[in-house]
């Protein structure tokens, strides 16, 4: 997985999928969530709630920012059942993670040399 270009795995439907956290994915997920994503990592982290619907857009709208359109939002939904919402909530919090905080892990660092 490449943290440098801001993606998290995730296993759907019996496949490991890439979500990448870009702005065009962002702005899908509040536009069809109807509410920022600050407002979805409060509702998460203040009030441990993230419904099936939430997880659903956000994966998908995520693997959409990696150019994956290989599921709809409804086949989506059903890996996330068959998945699990709580194995599937790991990845997505991670994903808001990137959005809210940006890219720490993997930044590119200056090689080290011999000493």
């Amino acid at each position: 997985m490449d943290k440098l270009r801001n993606q998290v795995s995730i296993n759907l439907a019996g496949e490991e999928r890439i979500m990448r956290a870009s702005f065009t994915a962002i702005r899908a997920i509040e536009t069809a969530l109807g509410k920022s994503i600050v407002a979805v990592i409060n509702q998460i982290g203040q009030q441990g709630d993230l419904s099936f619907t939430d997880a659903a857009t956000i994966i998908h709208h995520g693997l959409r920012g990696n150019q994956d359109t290989r599921l709809s939002l409804d086949d989506v939904g059903d890996a996330v059942l068959d998945e699990g919402l709580g194995n599937a909530s790991v990845a997505v919090v991670e994903f808001l993670s990137i959005a809210l905080n940006g890219v720490t892990v993997g930044k590119p660092v200056e090689p080290e040399t011999a000493r």
